[in-house]
């Protein structure tokens, strides 16, 4: 009997223990955001708010689900899943962490783009690779550069050949 007594005054607290560890939210590892090699860079004679809103509605419009939108710091991150046609079996993920900081009266924005390989059983181990296309980067920076403010929607949308200086095609 008192064998089991002693196991239950050990049980008992040890389970009352582990109760409390659960439930707390988990946070991204802001780390990630320390600006190295790594993140491409361009600067903006915008303001550095009119830069991060551009940002967050250029990558929300290609698709990608934000996890930090952070306007005091300027850290917005993302991720877009699988792409492709819905048959398509692809086991590649993007995500991307962007970083708006001021810039000699305007804004500077550094992006880095970061794809995530799936492979294992069933898709367990993941390898991640940083794409360093500058192509890819100069793109991105262009669109957020010709985006538009929408004053009725407020939200921003891609410029159109009105916009650009350039004549439509007939």
């Amino acid at each position: 009997m008192t064998r089991l007594l002693r196991l239950v005054a050990v049980f008992v607290p040890a389970l009352l223990v582990s109760a409390c560890a659960g439930g707390a939210a988990l946070q991204p590892d802001r780390s990630i955001f320390s600006l190295d090699n790594n993140y491409q860079r361009h600067g903006y004679v915008m303001s550095i708010e009119e830069t991060f809103d551009r940002t967050v509605a250029m990558f929300k419009e290609a698709g990608y689900r934000l996890d930090v939108t952070d306007r005091a710091t300027g850290q917005i991150s993302g991720r877009r899943g699988t792409t492709g046609d819905k048959g398509a079996s692809n086991d590649k993920d993007l995500k991307f962490y962007a970083l708006v900081l001021p810039r000699n009266g305007g804004s500077e924005l550094g992006i880095k783009i970061v794809q995530v390989i799936k492979s294992g059983t069933l898709g367990t181990s993941k390898t991640e690779l940083i794409v360093n296309d500058p192509n890819m980067y100069q793109y991105a920076f262009h669109r957020i550069e010709k985006m538009n403010l929408q004053p009725a929607q407020g939200s921003y949308a891609p410029a159109t050949s009105a916009d650009t200086g350039e004549l439509p095609a007939n």
